[in-house]
């Protein structure tokens, strides 16, 4: 198999190759004068097996993914899958206005023109899956995760709100801890009501995992409730680490870890999922 690496996922899909055994291809990337984007594909496709991988978290990275996977398809590929490591845009997974588009349907129709098959790690609706005509692979993280945290296993897994109890069930039951979640109440556009549920945090050790940080304000207010609330030691943990308006900055500086997944690559993106997506692709 063939890895073509988009530049938003370069490390990531450099590592799969790796674990794989798949050739990573280089790719030719540059402006045309008037600014629109040119790509080139460095590696032969004909006939083969090619796996596109790259985000779609900003207008850039989507494009770019777009033009890939259409480059793989004229190149004479095979098959062409479509990795999606963070699917950007899943959010907007119906309409909530009148006039708004469906723009995760937007998109997973857009990669639906050039790709046979098209993976994800942790969409944050699965309501989007549907949206495809291709097949549509959604992996979890929570082997990756259990794997990272399984040498310093924290008093209780926490989830910021109920919604996300399920996952930190989950990886609680996996590392051998206990689970619970924090209630969260929002009273209008700009106001978020929490409360910590009925246990004594004093001296605890803590785990505070969610899907997306995005701005940061939720685990920031669970973690000024669990200081108020004497925890001796709390970590933070997402599959996705968005980390808006330096976000990751704030929190790392008021937690003793900080630790996402390298869907998206940054500095705290110490937990790999690539393993999760060699062992998808091989599959």
């Amino acid at each position: 198999m063939l890895i073509v690496p988009s530049s938003s996922s370069l490390k990531l899909a450099k590592s799969v190759a790796k674990i794989s055994g798949s050739t990573l291809s280089d790719v030719e990337r540059k402006r045309f004068p008037d600014g629109e984007m040119y790509v080139r594909i460095l590696s032969e496709t004909l006939n083969m097996d090619v796996a596109v991988l790259g985000n779609t978290r900003t207008d850039s990275d989507i494009l770019e993914m777009l033009l890939l996977l259409n480059a793989a398809r004229e190149g004479g590929a095979k098959r062409v899958i479509a990795v999606i490591p963070y699917f950007g845009y899943a959010r907007q997974h119906m309409r909530y206005k009148d006039g708004e588009p469906v723009s995760s349907k937007v998109i997973t129709q857009a990669l639906n023109n050039s790709s046979d098959e098209i993976i994800c790690v942790e969409i944050h609706d699965e309501q989007t899956l549907s949206f495809s005509s291709k097949p549509f692979r959604n992996l979890s993280a929570e082997r990756s995760m259990t794997d990272h945290f399984m040498n310093h296993v924290p008093d209780y897994v926490l989830s910021p709100d109920d919604g996300g109890y399920d996952r930190a069930k989950k990886l609680a039951e996996s590392i051998g801890t206990r689970a619970a979640y924090i209630f969260k109440k929002r009273i209008d556009p700009k106001t978020v009501e929490m409360k910590l549920p009925d246990i004594d945090f004093s001296g605890k050790t803590i785990l505070l995992v969610d899907d997306i940080i995005s701005t940061g304000g939720t685990i920031i207010k669970a973690i000024k409730l669990l200081r108020q609330a004497g925890a001796s030691r709390i970590s933070v943990a997402a599959v996705h680490g968005v980390f808006a308006r330096d976000s990751d900055r704030m929190i790392s500086s008021e937690v003793d870890e900080l630790a996402v997944c390298d869907t998206i690559d940054g500095p705290y993106s110490t937990i790999s999922v690539a393993g999760t997506i060699a062992g998808s692709l091989e599959r």
